[in-house]
């Protein structure tokens, strides 16, 4: 796990800072501004209208007859996407509640994601941005944290799809740190944890951890289906991309925090805050540990491994 200078003193100040001055909506929200329209290329509307919707069914149906793994890992992914339409996490009264919004932005593991303003009289700057586009989300969850740790967003590259395994993820955002501009010239270490690889104690316990070290931050990669389910809602659910996506589709966004349960019961189910990167889920919001850990354990069919927390931060001296 990433070792992380503790500061305690700085740690309070910039928690209470966080809080007084901060940008947010009507809905407890942090005010991000929302990405310009980016026109899909030509290419693409061709790849998604015209061949995937032709060669997927065929490639899927083939794997399901003659890959037997395949088939498990199938039938494992659409159980769980379909106990989540059953009961999603967005009709939930906690996913987006007003009240543990304003319990997450007063965490110093939140605050962290707000840049404070030098004069008293300007608002504050979310250091969050949502993905520009499909694929992108990868991307986007880097510039985030990155931003966050405090590096310029001027010297962190634009957005760009093909962040789409945790390992290449890690690779890319150090990268980056070390490219860039920072003020203390300090890189970066990351740490994956695998769903697979560890029980939901050892899960939330590195959650815990992660998010009470001020110089770490968390990077998510999970199966958002597991969470929200299929979702069938307009045209969409008859493309055949739909049911791909909704079962194979993995999502970066980053951790913000998390907030204890007033359910004794329920102690060590907390409820953690996730900043999702595409604009339509509307920013943070709150899904119970047990059920992130459920998406994160998710197998990625292209990898043949789960899905992954990634810990970010800057390297022990």
């Amino acid at each position: 796990v990433t070792q992380c200078v503790y500061t305690q003193d700085k740690r309070r100040s910039r928690m209470n800072k966080a809080t007084s001055s901060t940008m947010m909506d009507n809905k407890g929200q942090l005010a991000v501004a929302l990405p310009s329209h980016q026109p899909m290329p030509l290419l693409t509307k061709l790849l998604f209208y015209g061949v995937l919707p032709i060669a997927l069914p065929v490639v899927v149906s083939f794997k399901m007859l003659t890959d037997k793994s395949y088939r498990l890992t199938t039938t494992s992914l659409f159980s769980l996407v379909n106990g989540a339409t059953k009961k999603p996490c967005t009709d939930e009264w906690y996913f987006q509640d007003v009240g543990l919004l304003q319990k997450l932005w007063s965490l110093p593991s939140a605050a962290a994601y707000i840049q404070k303003s030098a004069d008293t009289s300007d608002d504050d700057t979310p250091l969050l941005e949502y993905q520009v586009r499909e694929g992108y989300c990868g991307s986007a969850t880097q510039r985030c944290i990155l931003k966050s740790l405090g590096y310029p967003a001027n010297s962190i590259p634009d957005q760009k799809g093909g962040e789409s395994k945790p390992d290449l993820w890690c690779e890319h955002v150090k990268q980056i740190a070390k490219e860039s501009t920072h003020d203390d010239g300090m890189e970066i270490e990351t740490t994956i944890v695998r769903g697979s690889d560890v029980t939901y104690e050892e899960f939330l316990s590195t959650l815990r951890q992660g998010l009470d070290n001020p110089n770490c931050r968390i990077c998510c990669n999970y199966l958002r289906s597991a969470l929200t389910g299929f979702e069938m809602t307009g045209l969409w659910k008859f493309h055949p991309l739909f049911f791909v996506l909704k079962l194979y589709g993995g999502h970066f966004s980053p951790i913000l925090g998390m907030v204890e349960q007033d359910d004794k019961e329920e102690k060590d189910n907390p409820f953690i805050a996730i900043f999702d990167t595409n604009h339509k889920y509307n920013g943070a919001y709150f899904v119970p540990c047990r059920r992130l850990y459920d998406a994160v354990s998710s197998i990625d069919v292209g990898s043949k491994k789960s899905r992954a927390i990634i810990l970010v931060g800057k390297k022990s001296v």
